[in-house]
């Protein structure tokens, strides 16, 4: 699922390369991935312009005027931008490849510009979703969500961090980061990425943190963000790794490779339901 990382790059995309252009066109193929109030439909963006473009957790907000577009590429959705006046991006799950030819058949949304560039949102599994709402219910909309803090907004500070994990002393740290409404946009490639860094277990109970390790995980969560968001996120491909940005990510998708903090091997297992990646001597059992 495109995670806080993934859904950054998406929104600094079109944030840089297509903010300010007007919308020539609309095409839209999947008709369940718009919702939109009685009434309205996709086609009130032609001749509209993106005025701002907003993330919080996996949540982009596009602004058209007095229209807001809230759209959430859910477990394989993208986001790609291409055309000869922009230097182009790509964001988002990683199948299709990024170089496809574009549109495909996973294509459900095409933007065109006037100057002939074009956004695209496609999604292999079809659930990724555009909300069309009144400016004015954004923020009803996203109170309605209680999500905590985005994981890299100045809200998610250390003080913030040790006084959350002090209320939810009972909960084990995957399951616990996991939550969205506890911190928004951390998934779990980074959640099992933090753990390592920060050598915890996922299944520590926060009880058990001392303040160091508070401090540790605090960090490890930060640390991990500013490695994943430059470069648009860790890409996993059919459960595997690839690392063609180094060593990231050092631990997701990579069942039975070393350790690459300690050589032993890195082990799947399952938290909580979900997929889980960890090292054991570097994270034992508590």
């Amino acid at each position: 699922m495109p995670e806080l990382p993934e859904v950054e790059a998406a929104r600094r995309g079109i944030s840089e390369q297509l903010a300010g252009k007007n919308i020539g066109s609309v095409e839209l193929f999947l008709p369940k991935l718009v919702i939109a109030p009685v009434g309205w439909s996709i086609d009130m963006l032609v001749g509209r312009q993106i005025d701002s473009v907003d993330r919080h957790g996996k949540y982009l907000t596009l602004r058209f005027g007095d229209i807001a577009a809230v759209a959430h590429l859910k477990l394989s959705g993208q986001a790609i931008g291409r055309g000869e006046s922009i230097a182009g991006f790509a964001a988002g799950h990683p199948v299709p490849a990024f170089d496809a030819p574009m549109p495909h058949k996973s294509t459900h949304l095409i933007l065109t510009f006037e100057d002939g560039s074009k956004l695209y949102l496609t999604d292999i599994r079809h659930f990724a979703r555009v909300q069309l709402m009144p400016v004015d219910e954004v923020a009803p909309f996203f109170a309605a969500l209680k999500m905590g803090p985005d994981a890299i907004s100045p809200e998610f500070n250390h003080d913030w961090f040790r006084q959350a994990i002090g209320r939810r002393k009972i909960a084990r740290l995957k399951p616990l980061l996991l939550d969205q409404k506890f911190m928004a946009g951390i998934g779990n490639i980074y959640v099992d990425e933090a753990l390592h860094h920060a050598r915890l277990h996922p299944e520590t109970l926060a009880s058990s943190l001392s303040e160091e390790g508070i401090e540790r995980l605090y960090d490890a969560i930060v640390a991990i963000m500013e490695l994943a968001v430059p470069i648009a996120g860790a890409k996993i491909l059919n459960g595997k790794a690839l690392t063609e940005h180094g060593e990231f990510p050092f631990v997701h998708g990579r069942e039975g490779a070393p350790c690459l903090t300690c050589g032993g091997a890195i082990v799947k297992t399952r938290v909580n339901n979900r997929g889980t990646y960890l090292c054991l001597a570097c994270q034992p059992v508590p």
